[in-house]
C-alpha cells in the first residue's frame, strides 16, 4: 500500500480519505456526490492556498465541457456538508473574482499498517457456496449482505462496500486483499450442506499478518435457511466486533503513544469484553472520560460511559452513598448522550438503564424498543427489554427477549448477566428448575455477579431445597456482606404494577427469607 492509497485528511471531526473515496463526519459516512467529493479534495490538497476556478474546472471535470455554474453548485454541497459543524462552517472561502481557498486546520497522514483507530476497517469477502445447490448460493450471498450491513452499524468500523468486496469473491490470498483494500481485518466463510443440515463457518483474520483472530460453525437445518441467516448474523457481529476492537486496543497499549480518541473508546469496548465488576466499570468510565476530554462531541463515547457509571449504581457490594453518587452522574452523562445524539442506539440503551433504576419501567421499554430499532444485534438492549418485562410482570414477553439477547451473544461477557435476567423471567413463570439452571450458568461465569447468587438462592428455597438454597445465600454473603434485596433493582417499588408486588411478596421475599438472604 503506497504513500497515496493511504493518504489520509483530518480536520477536527471530519475524514477524508481520497483513495478510497470516503469522507467521514465522527466516523459516519458522509454522502456528497462524486463531482463534490473531488472538488473537495482538490482544495484539501492545496492546504489553505488559492485554487483558481479554472484550475478547479480543469482538474475537476477534465476533458468535459461545463458552464461555471456548476462548480458553484458543487461549492454550495460541500458548504451544507461542513456547516453540520459550526466551527467548520466558514471553512471553505471565495476569493471573490479568482476562487476558493479551503482554510480549515488541517491534518494529514498516511494511515500504518500497523493499525490503530484510524485503521480499524473491515471487508466482508463473500461467503463461499460448498453445494451446487442453487438455493445455497442465494443463501450464502445473504449471509454476506446481513453480515456486511450487521458490522456498518459499529461505530469506528469502517466496512468495505459489497460492490468492491465481490471483486475478491473466490481469492485466498488475505495479504494481496489487504494490499488492495488497505483494510485491517478480512471476514470469510462458506455455507456448505451435509444431508438435511447446513453448516455456516466464518473466520476473522487479521489482513498483514494472516493471523486468525477468531472462528465460528453454526448448524442448523435445511429447510430453515432464512431463519439460520436470521439467527446467526447478529451473533457473528457481536462477536466480531468485540474481537476487533480488543485487537486494536492491544496495539495501542503496545505502541505506548498518547492515545487519541477514538483509541481510548477502543480500550474501553475492549474493558468490556470481560465479565462485569465495579472495577472494570470503573476503568471503562475512566477510559471513556478520557476519550471526551480529547473529542467532548464524541457520541458513541459518551453514551458508553452513561452506561457504565449506570451500572455501578446497581453493584450491589457498593456501599449506598457511592451508588446514589454513581446514578447521579450516570443520570446526566445518559441524558447529555441522548441529547448529543438522539439517533445513537447505546444512548437510548443508557436511557433505558437509567428508567429501570428509576422504576420507570414502561419508559425503559420505549427506550429499548428505540435503541433495538437503530441496532437490532445490541444484545444489551434486548437484555434490558427483558428486564423490564419482568418488573411489569411479563414473564412470557421477558423469556422472549432474554433468549433474543442470548442468541445474539451466546458466549460473550454479558452471558452472565442475560443468564440471570432469564432466571427471573423463570421465575415470574414459576418455572423454578429451569430458573435455577440459568442462575447456576450464570454464577459459574462470573462468580462475582451478586444477583446471581441470590436468584439462585431463591430459586433453590422456591424448589424446597433449602440446603443447596443457603450454600447459594452464603456464596452472596461472601462477594457482597451488604446485599440487601430490597436495594437492589429487583425490589418491590412504590411504582411496582400489581403482578410484580404479587410475585415479590409471594415468590422472592419468602423464598429469600427460607435462603438466608438479607431483606
Amino acid at each position: 500500500m503506497n504513500s497515496s492509497e493511504a493518504e489520509v485528511f483530518r480536520f477536527g471531526p471530519f475524514r477524508l480519505m481520497p483513495a478510497r473515496r470516503e469522507f467521514y463526519l465522527r466516523d459516519v459516512p458522509v454522502a456528497l456526490g462524486s463531482r463534490a467529493f473531488d472538488l473537495l479534495v482538490a482544495l484539501v490538497r492545496r492546504k489553505g492556498d488559492l485554487a483558481t476556478k479554472d484550475e478547479l474546472m480543469t482538474e475537476v471535470w477534465s476533458g468535459v465541457i461545463v458552464d461555471e455554474n456548476n462548480l458553484a453548485a458543487q461549492i454550495s454541497a460541500i458548504r451544507k456538508v461542513l456547516a453540520a459543524e459550526p466551527d467548520f462552517a466558514a471553512s471553505l472561502r471565495t476569493v471573490p473574482g479568482r476562487g476558493y481557498r479551503f482554510v480549515a486546520p488541517l491534518e494529514a497522514a498516511v494511515e500504518a499498517e500497523s493499525g490503530g483507530a484510524e485503521a480499524l476497517s473491515i471487508v466482508v469477502l463473500p461467503f463461499a457456496n460448498l453445494s451446487a445447490d442453487i438455493e445455497q448460493a442465494h443463501f450464502a450471498q445473504g449471509m454476506t449482505d446481513a453480515v456486511t450491513s450487521g458490522l456498518s452499524r459499529i461505530p469506528g468500523l469502517m466496512v468495505i462496500s459489497a460492490t468492491a468486496a465481490a471483486m475478491f469473491e473466490g481469492q485466498v490470498d488475505i495479504r494481496e486483499i489487504h494490499r488492495q483494500l488497505g483494510v485491517r481485518f478480512v471476514l470469510r466463510g462458506s455455507v456448505q450442506q451435509s444431508g438435511d443440515s447446513v453448516r455456516i463457518s466464518a473466520q476473522l483474520v487479521e489482513g498483514r499478518t494472516r493471523v486468525q483472530l477468531w472462528s465460528e460453525v453454526f448448524d442448523g437445518a435445511r429447510g430453515e435457511l432464512f431463519a439460520l441467516q436470521d439467527r446467526i448474523t447478529g451473533a457473528i457481529a457481536i462477536s466480531i466486533g468485540r474481537e476487533i476492537f480488543a485487537a486494536v486496543a492491544r496495539d495501542g497499549e503496545a505502541r505506548n503513544i498518547d492515545p487519541k480518541a477514538a483509541d481510548l473508546v477502543m480500550r474501553g469496548v475492549a474493558a468490556d469484553s470481560r465479565p462485569q465488576t465495579l472495577e472494570r466499570l470503573q476503568e471503562q468510565e475512566r477510559l471513556f472520560a478520557q476519550a471526551l476530554r480529547l473529542d467532548p462531541k464524541n457520541g458513541d463515547a459518551l453514551a458508553r460511559l452513561a452506561r457504565a457509571i449506570l451500572l455501578q449504581s446497581s453493584q450491589a457490594h457498593a456501599p449506598a452513598s457511592f451508588r446514589e453518587e454513581a446514578l447521579k452522574r450516570g443520570a446526566e452523562a445518559a441524558e447529555r448522550a441522548l441529547a448529543l445524539d438522539p439517533n445513537n442506539a447505546r444512548a437510548h440503551l443508557a436511557m433505558s438503564y437509567l428508567h429501570v433504576l428509576r422504576g420507570d419501567f414502561e419508559r425503559s421499554i420505549a427506550a429499548c424498543e428505540r435503541a433495538i430499532a437503530l441496532d437490532r444485534n445490541l444484545a444489551m438492549a434486548h437484555n434490558m427489554l427483558a428486564t423490564s418485562y419482568v418488573h411489569l410482570g411479563k414473564g412470557h414477553e421477558g423469556v422472549r427477549a432474554a433468549a433474543t439477547a442470548l442468541r445474539l451473544d451466546p458466549i460473550g461477557p454479558q452471558f452472565d448477566v442475560y443468564s440471570t435476567t432469564m432466571g427471573l423471567a423463570r421465575l415470574v413463570l414459576g418455572e423454578l428448575g429451569e430458573a435455577s439452571t440459568c442462575f447456576n450458568r450464570a454464577r459459574a461465569a462470573n462468580p462475582r455477579l451478586a444477583r446471581a447468587h441470590a436468584g439462585a438462592a431463591i430459586a433453590l428455597a422456591a424448589e424446597g431445597k433449602l440446603s443447596a438454597a443457603r450454600e447459594a445465600a452464603a456464596d452472596l454473603l461472601r462477594v457482597a456482606p451488604a446485599f440487601r434485596l430490597s436495594e437492589t433493582i429487583d425490589a418491590c417499588l412504590p411504582s411496582s404494577p400489581p403482578e410484580y408486588r404479587r410475585f415479590y411478596e409471594e415468590v422472592l421475599r419468602p423464598a429469600a427469607v427460607r435462603a438466608g438472604v438479607p431483606i
